[in-house]
């Protein structure tokens, strides 16, 4: 494997995913920035510390592509891969996705049920739902493209971006079996790979902020007591 599996790995992902043998990812479920505050000005953060957020179109392209070349190198040759987008910038993932070789399968809407904002108000993202090759089978037969799962609120949130691990599952049943390994290079605080504990399948995260890597043990631990150690 030449990564240890089961582990979150603090570092950047363009760094470590070449660590990663081809060939031996079965899925791929990710949420990486999405850069969508970038010099265009369609959105202010007070917080400006999420790494990429101010990163120009064409290096959030080049980046998107750096990493989904790694993604289709370690993955098997059947493999599913979903990464989670906005409105602004989910073509632009997919012209990058595209180019090194993913085919775009379905465009998924995750239906949050309510949004921000003073205008018209998103109540929705996106899921982008790539394949490689000749994919295997979706396990729940025939999905509907439009997934209702409420957003995580308040005290419980342990990210800024946070997704439901319930959505996460959704998707990790859909697509392959116990026992698999799943990749996500942009961990955050870790709701994938609580969700493939919860699943019974084999995970590697990849984080590049150490505060993550702290909510990551913490939540972990609350799943699997000394699944990996606290020496980060």
């Amino acid at each position: 494997m030449g990564i240890e599996l089961n582990k979150i790995h603090k570092g950047d992902c363009l760094e470590l995913l070449p660590n990663i043998e081809e060939r031996t990812i079965d899925l791929i479920i990710t949420d990486p920035f999405y850069g969508s505050s970038g010099r265009d000005g369609s959105v202010h953060l007070e917080d400006d510390s999420v790494f990429g957020n101010r990163m120009s179109g064409d290096s959030f392209i080049w980046f998107v592509r750096q990493y989904s070349a790694q993604l289709f190198r370690v993955t098997k040759n059947d493999s599913h891969c979903y990464i989670f987008s906005d409105w602004r910038k989910y073509k632009d993932v997919q012209i990058a996705f595209e180019t090194n070789g993913w085919e775009l399968r379905a465009l998924i809407v995750w239906d949050k049920g309510n949004g921000m904002g003073e205008y018209w108000r998103s109540t929705h993202e996106f899921i982008l739902f790539f394949t490689k090759h000749k994919p295997k089978k979706l396990t729940h037969g025939g999905c509907m493209n439009v997934l209702k799962f409420k957003p995580i609120r308040g005290n419980a949130k342990l990210h800024s971006c946070e997704k439901p691990v319930e959505l996460i599952k959704y998707l990790i049943e859909a697509s392959r079996i116990k026992g698999d390994i799943i990749l996500d290079p942009f961990a955050g605080s870790s709701p994938i790979a609580t969700a493939c504990i919860d699943t019974e399948r084999k995970f590697i995260g990849i984080e590049i902020e150490e505060h993550n890597i702290q909510k990551s043990y913490d939540r972990i631990a609350k799943y699997q007591t000394g699944l990996f150690s606290k020496q980060f």
